[in-house]
């Protein structure tokens, strides 16, 4: 009797089985404005932020900003950081997505986001 294991590709068929099986996911790309416009409905107007020196965005706007070659890095990595959070929000609680609010600070311009 043989009690050698085959080897495939240099690894054993458990391995290798095992190694298919748990792929890492590819990461999820949010590429471009379109897509976060589709997840955001538009802000209504004349919106009371929630806070005191600070003003509420519309999404679409801030979606809008990330497509302009003039936004600095830092301003489109908090636009694409909060946009990120307000769908983890969404997904993660069950909220619907006209719930979801952006608002900055007057003095910094960092973007946050609030559930209304």
């Amino acid at each position: 009797m043989n009690n050698y294991i085959t080897m495939v590709g240099g690894q054993s068929p458990a391995t290798a089985t095992i190694k298919n099986r748990y792929q890492p996911v590819a990461q999820t790309d949010y590429p471009n404005q379109a897509f976060w416009m589709q997840v955001y409905p538009p802000l209504e107007n004349e919106y009371r932020s929630p806070l005191p020196h600070t003003r509420a965005l519309c999404p679409w706007s801030l979606a809008a900003e990330l497509g302009e070659a003039t936004t600095p890095s830092p301003r489109r990595q908090n636009i694409m950081e909060t946009l990120k959070k307000g769908l983890k929000t969404i997904r993660q609680y069950g909220v619907a997505a006209r719930r979801i609010v952006f608002t900055e600070d007057e003095a910094t311009r960092q973007i946050s986001v609030w559930v209304d």
